[in-house]
């Protein structure tokens, strides 16, 4: 099945891109009350349940326990593209819990952040 297209981005008269998905809206007991696309298709959530994901953090009372600003909080909740105030957060959230860059599983790469990409590579040294 050929998921719909569920946003157009336009510039001036000219569609620019499309995004094709599936979505489910749900009540409180679980009942879809809406839905378009192929809602049963497996998909890696990704960058889509960062919130959720980032809920434990809050629940379990972690956040206030390693005294995580509201900056660091956004970005539990968020990807980021290597500005240097996100990776300032990142740093700080890490030092918080005692650890540091090495303990990340992604590794380290260029930033995706166009601007932040150029001042990194501006600067001798690894990203």
């Amino acid at each position: 099945m050929t998921q719909p297209v569920l946003v157009e981005l336009w510039r001036g008269d000219i569609v620019e891109s499309f995004h094709r998905g599936a979505y489910a809206v749900v009540d409180a007991d679980g009942a879809v009350r809406r839905q378009g696309g192929d809602t049963a298709r497996p998909v890696y959530a990704r960058s889509a349940v960062k919130g959720l994901q980032a809920l434990p953090l809050v629940a379990s009372g972690a956040a206030d326990r390693f005294g995580l600003s509201n900056e660091e909080l956004a970005l539990a909740c968020a990807s980021h593209g290597g500005q240097p105030e996100h990776v300032a957060a990142a740093t700080a959230m890490l030092a918080k819990a005692g650890l540091d860059a090495g303990v990340l599983e992604c590794g380290t790469h260029w930033p995706s952040n166009e601007l932040a990409a150029r001042a990194a590579t501006s600067n001798p040294g690894t990203p």
